[in-house]
């Protein structure tokens, strides 16, 4: 039993199966896939192109990615403007608080924002802020009792009625039914509590005996209960209110008043302060204490100082983040060095975008600080300085031959630099800026901000307006652009001025440029969303593959429509052998024939 060869099978556009080669023993059908497939070499060869496009667009929106983190590691450590030092790491704060008897972390803790000063003070606490509260008397009830019948220790029936709670001016209003329970009472009270800051519990004392306890949620004296019956004497009866012996006039129970609302106060530096909570943070800018307990015969050392940890984590953080850019760079652009051939991986070898990533990121990080104000031989200037150097190409061995150029961290020299010279580090890093008049404040600065001495010179006139702000830079005097109490420089540096009005007043900013800000602006641009470097590297690559697709569909297209016409070709070819078989076939019967008659 023979086979089908399906290969030699041919189903045309319009449904009509052909079997190859019928007739003329010819495959046309492999002829036709043959000449098709040498057509398209183009279209193979654009679709290889598209695949190494798809490799180095992988390989460079991963890199975008470690670039991004690149320049999230930099947030705080360029130096950026912020009312409360957040975005600065080397503003970061942290508090040491002792005591000669060692009670002060149990008295009081201390916590500070950036925007703390380094200072030191003492504190003595003499009285702690307090919650008000007060017990009803135990009545002869369990909780889930009826109150109009439940009695009190007096015998008397609780009853039904309205009260009023309330605090600091404050108060709702309390509806007791004939069918209210103790715990009724309670929720009740809880269900306002958010406009009260009111709060009641219950204890059972015993299998039917109960107690109402009622508390402020606040502390401070201000923040006291009010509390009286409406009608009826709810309260009274709970034994929460009673009558003055002297003036019977009906108020809370004193005799059952657990803890009175009462104000902290304390001794900051000798000078006493009251306030209504135990958590103050409205004392010293960027300071937050936290009372506990008073001792007013202890004295509480606490020291602010500069928190260095804080700018020591964030240039780790920023080693880290660069060397994952760098390695990255090193894999995708590797050349052996032996064989002077390109890595497995090197699909981004000979891009210029990469190439001028990686020599704008080295030129940077190989720069010095620009300083206005000149330089002296005790500034730091370099990384090396701080213990951050780069690894050379002798030093990398095959288990890590993607780290050349990377940096390479000498942690107790950067801890030395931090200790003894936190300022000339902070400038090594950040943009930063002094002013000889305290009217005029820098508030932000832009990628083209230089470290330079721009000498102001601002006028009001009475009624508060800026009339007229120069500066002069470089020699040179140039008019600052004013807007309300805001200047601007003519290279982004953005100043706030609070002078006299109708009065001229002259200053001196001096800025300085550090590394960490140079880096910050060169990624902006890297990774702008419209023209960065990185954008503009990946839009080229994309574009291409589109254009490289849009050709590949032509010539698909040209090709279906040829294989259509050679293959109908082939096959007109077949039907006429077909026929002139068919009329051969009938000459050599008519000719046996004769052959046979004439016998």
């Amino acid at each position: 039993m023979s086979s089908a060869n399906l290969n030699n099978v041919y189903v045309g556009s319009n449904g009509r199966i052909q079997l190859s080669g019928l007739s003329s023993n010819i495959d046309f059908v492999d002829v036709v896939d043959q000449m098709m497939k040498a057509r398209r070499i183009p279209a193979d060869n654009l679709e290889k192109r598209i695949d190494s496009n798809d490799e180095k667009l992988t390989a460079l929106r991963e890199l975008q990615d470690l670039v991004k983190n690149l320049q999230t590691s930099m947030n705080t450590l360029y130096g950026a403007n912020s009312f409360d030092g957040s975005k600065n790491s080397f503003s970061s704060k942290q508090v040491f608080a002792t005591s000669s008897d060692g009670l002060a972390s149990s008295l009081a803790t201390v916590t500070a924002s950036n925007k703390a000063v380094a200072s030191n003070y003492t504190l003595q606490i003499d009285q702690v802020a307090t919650k008000h509260k007060v017990s009803g008397n135990t009545i002869n009830a369990n909780p889930g009792d009826t109150l109009s019948t439940a009695q009190n220790g007096s015998g008397t029936a609780i009853g039904t009625g309205t009260f009023t709670v309330g605090s600091n001016g404050n108060s709702a209003q309390v509806d007791v039914s004939a069918t209210d329970t103790l715990q009724d009472v309670r929720d009740k009270i809880n269900a306002v509590k958010s406009t009260t800051n009111v709060q009641a519990t219950i204890v059972k004392v015993a299998d039917g005996q109960s107690t109402l306890i009622m508390s402020s949620t606040k502390e401070g004296a201000a923040n006291q209960m009010t509390l009286s019956d409406d009608s009826g004497s709810i309260l009274q009866n709970l034994g929460v209110l009673a009558a003055d012996p002297n003036t019977g006039v009906v108020g809370i129970n004193t005799d059952n008043e657990i803890q009175a609302g009462l104000d902290a106060s304390f001794k900051l530096d000798g000078v006493t302060v009251t306030r209504s909570s135990n958590t103050i943070d409205d004392l010293v800018d960027g300071l937050t204490f936290d009372l506990y307990e008073a001792s007013p015969s202890t004295t509480i050392n606490i020291s602010v100082e500069q928190n260095l940890s804080s700018a020591k984590d964030a240039i780790l953080g920023f080693v880290d983040a660069y060397n994952a850019v760098r390695s990255y760079i090193n894999e995708k652009t590797y050349v052996d060095p032996n064989t002077n051939e390109a890595g497995e991986g090197s699909v981004l070898l000979g891009n210029s975008s990469v190439k001028t990533i990686e020599n704008d990121l080295q030129q940077i990080l190989a720069s010095t600080p620009i300083r206005g104000g000149g330089s002296s031989a005790d500034d730091i200037s370099v990384l090396a300085q701080v213990g951050l150097t780069f690894k050379s190409a002798s030093e990398v061995t095959s288990d890590d031959k993607y780290s050349v150029s990377t940096l390479v961290l000498d942690e107790k020299k950067l801890n030395e630099s931090l200790i003894n010279n936190p300022d000339e580090v902070e400038k090594l890093f950040n943009f930063s800026s002094t002013t000889t008049n305290p009217s005029l404040q820098v508030t932000s600065f832009g990628a083209a901000t230089g470290g330079a001495q721009y000498d102001f010179s601002v006028t009001k006139d009475a009624s508060g307006a800026i009339t007229a702000a120069t500066y002069t830079v470089g020699g040179v005097t140039k008019d600052a652009t004013i807007n309300g109490t805001s200047l601007l420089t003519e290279d982004g540096l953005k100043i706030f001025y609070n002078g006299p009005d109708g009065a001229t007043q002259t200053g001196t900013i001096t800025t300085s440029v550090g590394i960490g800000a140079k880096l910050h602006f060169s990624m902006v641009d890297m990774l702008d969303s419209n023209n960065g470097v990185m954008t503009n590297a990946i839009d080229s690559l994309e574009t291409q593959n589109t254009s490289y697709q849009e050709k590949i569909d032509k010539i698909d297209s040209r090709i279906t429509s040829q294989r259509e016409v050679m293959m109908n070709k082939f096959i007109n070819m077949e039907t006429q052998l077909a026929k002139l078989k068919n009329v051969q076939n009938s000459l050599d019967e008519l000719m046996a024939a004769g052959k046979s008659n004439n016998n």
